[in-house]
């Protein structure tokens, strides 16, 4: 099984085997060596790894020079080529879960090689997906929008679901470039299933060798022509030998999932986000009016289809979040656009006579021009871009350290002297902000000290972003046009729209604030590190505030502000983030402040920076959350799995969307929140599947957000639209489906209103329930830090460079499940930052 699956069905298997009705041998890593032989028969199982059994039946296995052995006269470590115990036993039946990853055609993996040294009479194969056009009912319908109070599992939605399955293998009214791409998939799903039945299950006539009596060719007998003539009657008689399946209506007798309500949420976009957007869709339009829409330097020419792809993704992208312009590039764009215009307005009189230019253009590429004046005239917009930071809108900051936390304030863009009534910031500003209030809560004026504090820390801000050669250099463009010849150069904007955008950082799990505790600050002055007594009012009062927040954090209290030791006389009390810069990220904090103390919630992403945005704000909040993208390493993914499902510690997943396959179990959660939405249907079922599967015990509610009146919203509704056949000719791609390529190319700007661009709390996307910043309840006595909340179950993870013979290890189901001393906390060598 993948690493990821360990833990789960470790925990299935306590759950469901009483005493030692099942002996079980856990092998999850090299860290814990395989018994010999004679011992390994006592067990009634052995549950490993597929990276374990690689490793195991390797030639140059990392086992063979890895001994550690106490007990010399059972050690199987010798120097000549490690020999796996395991080849020595003969297996009733293999069992491989998630075994699409054996549907390597035309080549063998480790893990196939390793399994053809065992001696097992029976093989299995568990997957829901055994090819990626191979879709079960039960995902197609997870992906169904729900209407009103019916759920996936009402008739309607599966025969919906019924009838888009038969009729992606209907290929009559198809175009022929869509029916090839048609077959060329089906093709390829009949070649892994061959690939399975061949390499791993072994099934004769078709495993049988071509110099045998009795050999049969899988591509002639099973895999349609080049004309597409199919082989029904063959194929059928294969998969009616080899497949069990569950039927619908056999399940629901035995296994009845709660309801799964999905729907799509749509906002209005906020200030920043119709400006990020416009400026891709200047970017359009700049390159494709003064490239005049030929040759390479089209960003539309098949040649640049790689940047095109890439600049694509980061507009999808921007429907979150997006700082990646810079000042510099938009000005060159100005500049190039006006040019251009003059160049060929010298040719004539007026727009018609205006050389070669389409008619339209010339008003399209003034508006880009209008674009991007405006950009450059928002002073928020260029400090966040500079800063690359999300912006966050707090009301009633102390007055005295407002201006120099500001983003804006004292800054090169501020370009008015008119006070800003609500301080304008980023992130991590506040939570240094946060860290020193909330340290220094029961002295006389906790504030004392914030506005050096933000001197400091916004001037080093200022000084690490400034642009160095090095920093260039590192920055550079990865994706290029071709070099052009053209007089005027329209890559500005390009250049920085097709870049991936660097990562904003490393840590993947909350960690605690570095505040002093409130018992440990107790009387101390800033002039004074020595604590001072306190008297007998102030004590009791200190007493009582503690009990109170205590008893405020064993409530399920969803939207309120937590009960805060902060007197509410103090302009402390009232510190408020009321907004952001980002629509979806302000209604998230609405919902997840709502839900998190009552349910978990899974929050499925595409771009790691739009993960890192949504973690800055939580540990504002104190809400701890974990981050599993495909950087982690595999010990650390199955650890996040773990500690997610099995403790209350950590309310909220961040999961990258394409991390989200391979039989994941997340049924604690029941809140799914798709950021943007997804292009892949097969991609956005099995997230939702994560959520919606055996175990779970409420009712799962999933949303998706996505922008009003913007190319986001323009792509969801095409892809609800598209046929099966169309959906996987497109799947890698947006641009591969004509229609969208064409909503791309005829993309418009975003109108701004007036109160837009001149009021700054209409620039913000507000909160509906505005969050205390200061003194907030849990995050008082700090919260634990680094991987100390991190939770193992007994023997998956063991202490570097101690190993240990499985025998010894082995702990039977009872005695695994029976109490909380069994499950290990286990701290990793390495840092979050490490991975």
């Amino acid at each position: 099984m993948p690493p990821n699956l360990f833990s789960h069905w470790r925990s299935e298997i306590f759950t469901h085997i009483e005493g030692d009705a099942l002996k079980t041998l856990y092998l999850d890593s090299n860290e814990i060596l395989t018994p010999a032989a004679d011992d390994l028969l006592v067990f009634d199982v052995i549950l490993m790894t597929k990276r374990r059994l690689e490793e195991e039946m390797a030639l140059d296995s990392p086992l063979k020079n890895a001994c550690k052995c106490t007990n010399t006269e059972r050690c199987c470590c010798a120097k000549d080529p490690y020999h796996s115990p395991l080849e020595d036993l003969q297996f009733l039946r293999i069992i491989v879960d998630e075994g699409h990853d054996f549907s390597s055609f035309g080549r063998k993996n480790n893990a196939v090689f390793a399994l053809q040294k065992l001696h097992v009479e029976r093989r299995w194969i568990i997957s829901g997906t055994p090819s990626s056009g191979l879709l079960g009912i039960d995902a197609s319908t997870a992906i169904l929008e729900t209407l009103g109070g019916e759920s996936d599992g009402d008739s309607r939605l599966v025969r919906d679901a019924l009838e888009r399955s038969k009729s992606s293998g209907l290929e009559l009214d198809l175009e022929p470039s869509v029916r090839k791409a048609a077959l060329l998939q089906e093709r390829k799903d009949l070649e892994k299933l061959g690939s399975i039945v061949i390499d791993f299950l072994n099934l004769k006539p078709w495993s049988n060798t071509k110099l045998g009596d009795d050999a049969a060719s899988w591509k002639q007998y099973i895999i349609p022509n080049d004309n597409g003539q199919r082989k029904p009657r063959s194929l059928a008689s294969v998969l009616e030998s080899l497949v069990v399946r569950h039927r619908i209506e056999d399940v629901e007798k035995d296994i009845e999932l709660p309801p799964l309500y999905n729907q799509t949420i749509y906002l209005e976009p906020r200030y920043h986000d119709k400006l990020s957007l416009n400026l891709f869709i200047m970017t359009l339009a700049v390159n494709a009016v003064t490239s005049e829409r030929v040759d390479q330097d089209y960003m539309f020419h098949p040649k640049n289809r790689g940047p095109l792809n890439q600049l694509i993704t980061n507009l999808r992208y921007a429907g979150f979040y997006w700082t990646g312009f810079t000042r510099d590039e938009l000005l060159k764009s100005i500049d190039v656009s006006r040019r251009y215009l003059e160049a060929k307005w010298s040719i004539g009189q007026n727009e018609g006579e205006c050389g070669s230019l389409r008619p339209g253009d010339f008003d399209f590429l003034q508006r880009a021009i209008e674009t991007g004046e405006t950009v450059l005239a928002s002073p928020s917009w260029m400090a966040f871009s500079m800063a690359h930071e999300l912006g966050m809108y707090i009301d009633d900051f102390p007055s005295d350290a407002r201006n120099v936390w500001s983003l804006i304030k004292g800054s090169e863009f501020d370009f008015t002297n008119e006070p800003m009534p609500l301080l304008i910031t980023g992130a991590p500003q506040m939570a240094k902000a946060q860290q020193h209030v909330d340290g220094h809560l029961y002295e006389p004026d906790p504030s004392s000290g914030l506005g050096s504090l933000g001197k400091r820390t916004l001037d080093k801000l200022w000084q690490d972003v400034q642009p160095t050669p090095s920093k260039k250099r590192r920055l550079g463009n990865d994706h290029s046009l071709p070099e052009q010849n053209s007089p005027t150069d329209e890559r500005a904007l390009v250049s920085t729209s097709i870049q991936k955008p660097a990562t904003l950082g490393k840590r993947t799990m909350s960690q605690g604030k570095q505040s002093v505790s409130p018992r440990k600050a107790v009387g101390r002055r800033p002039s004074d590190s020595k604590p001072q007594a306190l008297s007998e009012e102030v004590a009791g009062k200190k007493q009582t505030i503690e009990t109170a927040i205590l008893a405020s954090a064993l409530k399920n209290s969803s939207i309120t502000n937590p009960i805060s030791p902060i007197d509410s006389m103090s302009p402390l009390y009232h510190t408020r983030l009321t907004g952001t810069a980002s629509a979806k990220l302000s209604y998230l904090i609405d919902r997840i402040r709502t839900l998190h103390r009552s349910e978990k919630i899974l929050i499925f992403y595409e771009g790691d920076n739009i993960a890192f945005y949504i973690a800055q704000t939580l540990e504002l909040l104190g809400i701890q959350f974990l981050i599993y993208t495909g950087s982690l390493s595999a010990a650390r993914k199955a650890a996040y799995i773990n500690s997610f499902t099995t403790t209350e510690t950590f309310r909220v997943l961040l999961m990258d969307a394409h991390q989200a396959a391979h039989g994941l179990h997340i049924a604690s959660a029941s809140r799914v929140f798709f950021v943007n939405p997804i292009w892949q249907p097969a991609v956005e079922a099995q997230a939702i599947k994560r959520a919606h599967r055996i175990g779970q015990t409420k009712p799962v509610y999933v949303e998706t957000l996505v922008l009003t009146g913007t190319l986001e919203e323009a792509m969801w509704k095409r892809r609800k639209d598209m046929s099966a056949q169309e959906q996987k000719r497109a799947e890698k791609s947006l641009l591969d489906d004509n229609i969208m390529a064409r909503l791309i190319n005829e993309a418009d700007f975003i109108p701004l209103s007036h109160e837009e661009m001149y009021d700054v709390r209409k620039q913000m996307a507000p909160l509906e329930y505005p969050q205390q910043l200061f003194g907030r309840g849990l995050g008082l006595t700090g919260m634990r830090s680094g991987d100390q909340d991190l939770i193992f179950p007994e023997g998956l993870q063991l202490p570097v460079g101690k190993r240990r013979v499985g025998t010894d290890s082995v702990v039977d189901g009872c005695e695994a499940s029976s109490s909380k001393k069994k499950t290990k906390k286990v701290g990793f060598a390495l840092s979050p930052e490490s991975d």
